[in-house]
Formats: C-alpha cells, structure tokens, sequence
C-alpha cells in the first residue's frame, strides 16, 4: 500500500509540474480571414522553414534573415478596401530564433529612411517607412519575431490599416 501511495505522489507531482510558454509559431500569428474587419487572405501563405526555401521565396532579399539566424517565416497576402478602392496589404512574420537575431535583422533591413513609430503599443521596436512612391511599410521587431506589413495605398487611412495588422500580430505574439 505503501509502494502505492508513494507512485501516485510521484505522478501528482509530474501531472502538477508548470510548465513554460508554449513556442509560438510564425503562422499561427498571421490573422484569419476578417479577424481584421474587411480584411480577408487573398491566396495561400506562403511558408518557409529553412535558407533555401526563403532564398525561392524572395530571391536576393532574403540575405539579411539567413545572415541573422533566419528560423521560419509565413508571408500572407490580404484584400480590402481602403477609401472604397480594392487595395492589397503583404504581412511578413519571420521567426528569428531569439531577441538577439531579430534585432539584428531589424537593424540590417533599415533603409534610413523610416521613422519610429513612437505612439506604438507593438514589441520592443517600431518604425514607419513613409519614402516608398505608392506604398507604406510598418515593421517592427518583438521577441524573436521580426514583423513587416506593406500596404499599396500611400494614404493615412492604408497606414492606419497597415498599423492595425501590425498591433494585431503584436497581441498575439505576446498572448500566453
């Protein structure tokens, strides 16, 4: 009885230990269709998992992830309108490994030309690229996910949508 009483102790105690954060995984911090309200996935996420895969991916850009530890990354394309024209928006979320790489790849893709994103609730850092001709791009880096959403629309509605995506991913790397 003894022997008994001393193997269910030892299994209330396996069952009981605490476990840490579960790892979140890049894909499953991209929104879902009309999680942002108008907004719907426009083809498949495009995924990869390894140098290679990103480098068919996007071609010579993907240096600068592959040279900071580069892990996973999903890319999702999403419509919607903004000020009643169809307008397309391009969600990156790359899994850096660590804090450490996705501050260095967050440093190694600066054009110069953006700005902080100083108001921001998102991640560790954020900024604001506002030289591109037709587009906005918003990044920011939290953990070890670094994060881009470009939107084809240069107008303060579009970068308040791009902005949105960005807070949406942001909540959802940092929900436990």
């Amino acid at each position: 009885m003894r022997k008994l009483a001393v193997v269910a102790l030892a299994l209330l105690a396996v069952a009981c230990e605490p476990t840490g954060p579960t790892k979140k995984e890049a894909v499953d911090l991209v929104p879902t269709d009309n999680e942002i309200s108008g907004w719907s996935r426009s083809g498949a996420m495009s995924t990869a998992e390894n140098a290679d895969q990103l480098l068919a991916l996007i071609d010579g850009e993907g240096q600068p992830y592959i040279d900071n530890g580069f892990a996973k990354c999903a890319f999702q394309t999403f419509s919607g309108t903004v000020g009643g024209s169809s307008v397309e928006l391009e969600l990156r979320v790359f899994d850096m490994a660590d804090s450490t790489n996705a501050r260095a790849v967050y440093g190694a893709v600066a054009t110069g030309s953006e700005t902080p994103w100083t108001d921001n609730p998102t991640g560790d850092e954020a900024r604001l690229d506002e030289s591109l001709l037709f587009a906005y791009r918003v990044d920011f880096r939290d953990r070890e996910f670094y994060v881009s959403a470009s939107i084809l629309d240069k107008t303060p509605a579009a970068l308040d949508i791009a902005k949105l995506f960005c807070l949406n991913v942001a909540q959802a790397i940092e929900a436990d």
